[in-house]
C-alpha cells in the first residue's frame, strides 16, 4: 500500500513538473565539419566544431500588455579534453517588452551591432573580422533600449565597466550606442554611432557607421556598409568597408581595412564564397572558401580557408 502511495505521488508530482519545465525553450545547434586551412603555404586539415551551440529562453505575459523574458545560451567545443574544450557565454540576459519597446539587460547583441553590422553578418565562418565594433558586437555589461514605429526603428545602449581592467575610480556609465534603422521601400538604412571610454591602447573609442541593406539587383540582393572609427580620441583611424551579395543559396561577401596613417601601410582584406544547401527539415550542410589577404607584400601572412560543415538544430 505504501508502494502505491508513493508510486502516485510521484505521477502527480510529475504531472505537474513536466509542464512547469515545458515552458522553458530548450535549444541546441550542433555544426561539426571539415575545415582546410592554408597559411604561407602550410596546409592543415581537420574536423571539428564550428560554433556550435546550446541555450535557454522562455518568456512569461505579465499583463498589462508587459511579458518579461530572458536567454542563456553557451558555445561549445567538441574536443574531449585541453585548452580547446570550452564551453563559453554567448548570451545571458534579462528583459521587459510591451507597448513602449524593450528593455534588455546583459549580455547579447546591441544596438550599434543590430542597426550596422547585423545586416551583412551573413556568412557562418567568413564574416565581421574587419567591422569597426565588432569589439562590443555581443557584450556583457549593458542595458539596452530598443524601439519602432512603422518603418522605422531605433535603439540606445548604455554600457558599463567594459575595460577588463578599469581605471581606479572610473565607475558608472563609460559607453554608449546609438542607432536608428529608416525603412525606404525594400531597403533599409542604418546609421549609427558607437563611443566606448577605454584604459587599452588599442580600444575602439568612437566609431560611426551606415549601412545599406536589401538592395535589389535582380536576383540577388545586396548590402553595403561604411564605417570610420577613431582609437583613443586621436586623428589615427581606421575606415572599413562590407559588402555582401545573397543569390539564392550563395553568397559572396568582402570586406576591407584602411588605416587612416600616412606612408606604406597594408590594407587587408576578405573575400568568403559561400553556399548554403538544406538537406531536411533541422538539417543544412553549409560551404565557405574565406580567402584573407595581410596586404603586407609576405604570403606566409595570406590564408585562404575551406569549410564544409554539417549543421543539425537540436529543439
Amino acid at each position: 500500500m505504501k508502494f502505491k502511495t508513493t508510486a502516485i505521488a510521484l505521477a502527480v508530482a510529475g504531472t505537474v513538473a513536466v509542464p512547469m519545465a515545458a515552458q522553458a525553450d530548450l535549444y541546441a545547434s550542433a555544426r561539426i565539419g571539415l575545415a582546410s586551412v592554408d597559411t604561407g603555404g602550410v596546409s592543415e586539415l581537420s574536423i571539428g566544431g564550428v560554433s556550435s551551440r546550446f541555450g535557454m529562453r522562455s518568456e512569461t505575459d505579465l499583463g498589462n500588455g508587459m511579458t518579461g523574458f530572458g536567454r542563456y545560451e553557451f558555445s561549445v567545443n567538441t574536443e574531449e579534453s585541453g585548452a580547446d574544450s570550452v564551453v563559453g557565454g554567448r548570451h545571458a540576459y534579462v528583459g521587459l517588452k510591451g507597448d513602449f519597446g524593450s528593455m534588455t539587460l546583459g549580455r547579447t547583441y546591441h544596438t550599434f551591432y543590430n542597426h550596422i553590422i547585423g545586416p551583412y553578418d551573413i556568412p557562418w565562418v567568413g564574416s565581421n573580422k574587419y567591422s569597426a565594433a565588432t569589439v562590443n558586437g555581443r557584450s556583457a555589461e549593458a542595458v539596452t533600449y530598443a524601439g519602432s514605429v512603422g518603418a522605422v526603428s531605433w535603439g540606445a545602449t548604455g554600457y558599463f565597466n567594459v575595460d577588463a581592467t578599469p581605471t581606479t575610480g572610473e565607475e558608472g556609465l563609460n559607453g554608449f550606442e546609438l542607432a536608428g534603422t529608416f525603412g525606404i521601400g525594400d531597403m533599409n538604412l542604418g546609421v549609427g554611432i558607437q563611443d566606448i571610454e577605454a584604459d587599452a591602447p588599442n580600444d575602439i573609442e568612437s566609431v560611426m557607421g551606415i549601412t545599406l541593406s536589401g538592395i535589389g539587383l535582380g536576383d540577388a540582393s545586396m548590402a553595403v556598409s561604411f564605417q570610420t572609427r577613431d582609437t583613443n580620441g586621436t586623428s589615427v583611424g581606421t575606415d572599413t568597408l562590407a559588402l555582401h551579395a545573397d543569390i539564392g543559396n550563395a553568397y559572396v561577401h568582402y570586406e576591407s581595412s584602411s588605416p587612416d596613417v600616412s606612408g606604406t601601410v597594408p590594407e587587408p582584406t576578405m573575400l568568403t564564397i559561400g553556399y548554403n544547401m538544406a538537406l531536411g527539415r533541422k538539417t543544412l550542410a553549409y560551404f565557405e572558401a574565406v580567402i584573407d589577404d595581410a596586404d603586407t607584400g609576405n604570403s606566409d601572412d595570406d590564408a585562404t580557408s575551406l569549410y564544409a560543415v554539417l549543421k543539425y538544430d537540436i529543439e
